[in-house]
């Protein structure tokens, strides 16, 4: 068998086990008796919890906070890693049909390296969503601290002053916020208690204090408006402060583009050298 035919029969081989991989992990309806009797569904829930154990599997916080479930993202990663590999089997055959076929052993390594690539790559993106996610919840929490502050001093009181402000914002941060509080309401606990399990959930720590402060009030009826205040500022100021680093971050890697941009020229004066090396 030559090498053209090998290639043809890896990347066959490697599409049909990206197809298998995201037909395991796909949402199938449940049988019957696995809902009478709550067991797991079988070979996916098996699945689920290996690559829990293989650490496959993002921290439940940073996916619950974008929305994400794990099942999406081990298939974004084997599916990345997959196509990683894949490709450049394909394009040697490709190549190897015009006569300018790369050396096997240079085919292997880029063939890793883009599969760890992909590998990393759905890690890359769904840290950079997190990031984003908790500012952008951060900032809808300094709003919501004043609405709740805003509240008591107008003499609501601290169960109406925390849910009100909640149905006030449209955005999915306020949402989560007001899901907390119905969730808490209907299992029969205090509303504030929602912010504590919202925080361990989404793992943004400020919620935590939050309802610690509105607690403060239900219990012993303490004035909490100054500290929500605070609180607000506290949080503007944080924002502030990760928007100048950023900044900074950003203008470093300025030079980045200009870096790859003079690799890339070089690389395109060195091809046809290296295309003339390969045919002979």
């Amino acid at each position: 068998m030559n090498t053209e035919a090998a290639l043809i029969i890896l990347a066959i081989t490697a599409a049909i086990g990206v197809t298998l991989v995201v037909a395991a992990f796909a949402p199938t309806r449940p049988r019957l008796a696995d809902v009478l009797h709550e067991t797991p569904q079988g070979v996916r829930h098996g699945l689920l919890a290996r690559a829990d154990r293989l650490k496959l599997i993002a921290k439940p916080a940073d996916l619950s906070l974008v929305g994400q479930s794990s099942e999406s993202f081990v298939v974004q990663r084997v599916g990345f890693l997959l196509v990683g590999a894949l490709w450049i089997p394909v394009l040697t055959v490709v190549l190897a049909l015009v006569g300018a076929a790369p050396p096997i052993v240079l085919t292997g390594a880029a063939s890793i390296g883009c599969a760890l690539l992909g590998w990393q790559l759905p890690v890359i993106v769904l840290n950079s969503k997190v990031k984003h996610a908790r500012a952008a919840f951060a900032g809808a929490l300094a709003a919501y601290c004043r609405l709740v502050a805003l509240g008591r001093l107008g003499d609501r009181g601290p169960v109406e002053a925390l849910r009100y402000p909640a149905t006030l914002g449209s955005d999915w941060a306020f949402r989560r916020i007001k899901l907390a509080i119905d969730e808490a309401t209907l299992r029969g606990r205090m509303p504030w208690d929602g912010f504590t399990e919202l925080a361990e959930e989404t793992g943004v720590r400020e919620l935590k204090d939050i309802g610690h402060i509105i607690a403060s009030a239900g219990q012993d009826g303490a004035s909490i408006v100054d500290t929500l205040r605070a609180k607000a500022a506290a949080l503007d100021e944080k924002q502030l402060a990760d928007r100048k680093t950023g900044s900074s971050v950003r203008s470093d890697r300025m030079d980045m583009p200009v870096a790859l941009l003079g690799l890339a020229f070089i690389a395109f004066l060195a091809f046809p050298g290296l295309y003339l090396m390969l045919r002979t």
